[in-house]
């Protein structure tokens, strides 16, 4: 019986069960960033702020309205008279110019909203990956040590082991049932948490491709250059030197022509005009704009190497931990990994030789399947590492 047993721990320890998906359809990871990318709310709240800047760029060469009178100068007639103002045509060419950029500012919002929905989907797909091969290999356990369990207690009736051997075997084998059930309701979450993240409400009928491959890391420091807030940063200090050529033409003169009979009915046509130029006479309110307009634009250079320097110390704890985790993967499938194959061979030729017990053999085998747990999760922390360095970059 211990043979049979230990056989089918040999063949769940050395070999996952393929995942079924018969009657689940495969979703990649492209495909859930697609499905995301055109059903998210955000995404198209960003695209209409698009819509709204580009529909107010006429708006931008504002002219004011003109004022239609109505006039008695001479106290015997009523006469219409109307006239028109405008600024000097440098503040109507600035201000289009810094509509347009406004325009472009909104663009690089919305890049920065993708960006992030991106990464969130990315990473609640590699969570589903990750907790699929976790529960297999959770799965795996607990089937052999359910044998265990149930050929203790047989052994237990006949006398053969003691209470404490057959109590140990049992926790063991409740205490898998129980990981396995956390993992199985991870999972469901999981994959509502994606489902969520496409707007497919909680529609979880799909499959996932296999967690394989190990991507490569960007580890060039001025990738950081290309990350969508850093390139919304950029464009609102080019906004504030554009506020600041707005505030600049606002200084200057303006005009004004109209029409008004001031004279008799018979007043010669040509005596009707008027025409006039607005002085701007209190140059201090001017300057006082100029002056925070010029502020306002170092504040935002100011804003974009906080921006830099913070993303940069995140993009280099995310290269390190890339590195780190490599390495310790490196480890285990040069040596750990081996080595837990090795003490299952080891504990298997000592259990069938009667030279170790129930307790040890459980215990020696726990530790060898948590060598490959580990191994798993190391395996999430670098796909998750390298996530993140592709969104730091904005390559995602």
């Amino acid at each position: 019986m211990q043979k049979k047993i230990l056989w089918g721990l040999a063949w769940a320890l050395f070999s996952i069960p393929a995942f079924s998906a018969f009657a689940q359809t495969i979703l990649t990871a492209n495909e859930a960033v697609d499905a995301a990318l055109k059903n998210s709310p955000a995404v198209k709240a960003s695209g209409l702020v698009v819509r709204q800047n580009e529909q107010l760029v006429r708006s931008a060469r504002n002219i004011p309205n003109p004022d239609i009178t109505l006039d008695s100068p001479t106290g015997n007639f009523y006469t219409l008279g109307v006239q028109q103002s405008f600024r000097f045509p440098t503040v109507y060419t600035q201000q289009a110019k810094l509509q347009r950029q406004q325009v472009v500012l909104a663009q690089k919002e919305k890049t920065v909203t993708e960006n992030d929905l991106k990464f969130s989907v990315r990473t609640a797909y590699l969570a589903i990956q990750f907790t699929e091969i976790y529960l297999r290999q959770l799965q795996s356990q607990d089937s052999v040590y359910a044998q265990i369990s149930q050929a203790a207690k047989r052994n237990f009736e006949a006398g053969t082991i003691d209470k404490l051997a057959l109590i140990f075997a049992e926790t063991q084998s409740a205490d898998l049932r129980n990981q396995v059930a956390v993992a199985s309701q991870e999972l469901t979450i999981r994959k509502s948490q994606l489902a969520l993240l496409m707007s497919k409400g909680q529609e979880t009928g799909f499959a996932v491709l296999p967690l394989t491959g190990l991507p490569r890391p960007d580890l060039q420091p001025e990738a950081i250059s290309q990350n969508p807030l850093i390139e919304t940063a950029k464009q609102q200090e080019i906004i504030n030197r554009k506020v600041l050529d707005v505030e600049k033409a606002n200084a200057l003169p303006g005009f004004m022509v109209g029409y008004y009979n001031q004279g008799t009915q018979e007043t010669n046509l040509g005596l009707r005009w008027r025409a006039g130029v607005s002085i701007p006479l209190w140059a201090g309110q001017y300057k006082s704009r100029i002056a925070a307009a010029q502020t306002g634009q170092e504040v935002a250079r100011q804003r974009t190497e906080a921006q830099t320097n913070a993303l940069s110390v995140d993009l280099q704890a995310s290269q390190g931990d890339a590195v780190k985790f490599k390495n310790s993967l490196n480890f285990y499938e040069t040596v750990a990994l081996q080595q837990a194959n090795d003490i299952i061979t080891t504990a298997r030729r000592f259990f069938e030789s009667g030279q170790t017990d129930y307790i040890n053999f459980l215990r020696t085998t726990n530790d060898a399947y948590g060598i490959r747990l580990r191994y798993l999760e190391t395996l999430r922390n670098y796909h998750q590492s390298i996530l993140t360095i592709n969104y730091l970059t904005g390559t995602l």
